[in-house]
């Protein structure tokens, strides 16, 4: 197995008096096969990185403190403050971390409302779900990480106030008829025919109904799969069906009796992405 490159970070507590300048330098020269850097620690003591090859993190770190408390017990320095811990990451890791930037990008509240595309009224409503991404409050308002924000808003947030929205797996046909009722609910152009689940879709449309926001559907053989993909979402609660009226058959060819009229549910619109303002999903029952 081939040796890894480590970075090996030993920390040490306060200083009483900071070490001269010579001595820094002496233990900077003894540690220099290790590319040795040497620096403050948050506690105002000192920070000593080593690049190591190693088997192991355990094998890295332990020869790291090794090297650099030989180094300082040499210069007579280690009296003068205690170790207080040690880091082993790949070489891999911290150039990572060398690369981000020292102050990551940050969001107020026009920021939250821009990623979350909702106004600033609605976005200072998301404060408790974003309060694991708070950097501070100030008096203008909360700011927070603009990455985790991001997060929130494409993963947990649903623009539907006081609705999360779970996804759902769906086939390509199955997308492709949400898709094709949305076009309708949106008054839109039918959906792409370019793949081989719309063109089934496309095939199985007859037009769009009553206030525009249905399809009608020619009948379709159980075993089709057109048919199928409707079971689907009917069974996720994502559309409701109905029977052709008989008033509608009048104006109808004939054959069209067992057509169906499908439309989408509330929960359907929120998983096509669009709104219709009519839709009640108490209004009908599924009578299919």
């Amino acid at each position: 197995m081939n040796p890894t490159t480590y970075n090996v970070r030993v920390e040490y507590g306060n200083i009483r008096e900071t070490p001269p300048d010579s001595v820094i330098t002496a233990v900077h020269e003894d540690l220099a096969r290790y590319d040795v850097s040497i620096g403050s620690s948050p506690a105002g003591g000192l920070t000593v990185r080593l690049f190591l090859n190693a088997d192991s993190p355990l094998d890295a770190g332990t020869r790291g403190v090794e090297y650099v408390l030989g180094t300082l017990l040499k210069h007579d320095i280690f009296h003068a403050h205690q170790m207080t811990g040690f880091e082993v990451i790949t070489e891999e890791e911290f150039d990572r971390r060398l690369a981000e930037p020292l102050v990551p990008e940050l969001a107020g509240m026009t920021e939250v409302a821009q990623i979350t595309g909702t106004t600033t009224s609605r976005a200072s409503q998301l404060r408790a779900k974003l309060a694991p991404y708070l950097v501070q409050e100030l008096a203008s308002g909360p700011v927070y990480l603009a990455s985790g924000v991001r997060t929130f808003a494409e993963n947990d947030y649903n623009r539907t106030p006081g609705v999360r929205r779970t996804e759902i797996p769906l086939s390509p046909i199955e997308r492709a008829l949400l898709d094709s009722l949305a076009a309708a609910a949106a008054g839109t152009e039918a959906a792409s025919t370019t793949t081989a689940g719309h063109q089934a879709v496309a095939q199985a449309i007859e037009g769009v109904l009553g206030n525009g926001h249905q399809l009608q559907l020619h009948f379709q053989p159980a075993d089709s799969e057109v048919s199928a993909a409707l079971d689907t979402l009917l069974e996720h609660g994502l559309v409701r069906t109905r029977r052709i009226y008989k008033k509608e058959t009048s104006t109808m060819a004939a054959g069209h009796e067992n057509d169906l009229v499908v439309s989408l549910t509330i929960k359907g619109q929120r998983h096509a992405g669009t709104s219709t303002p009519d839709t009640d999903d108490s209004a009908q029952e599924n009578d299919r």
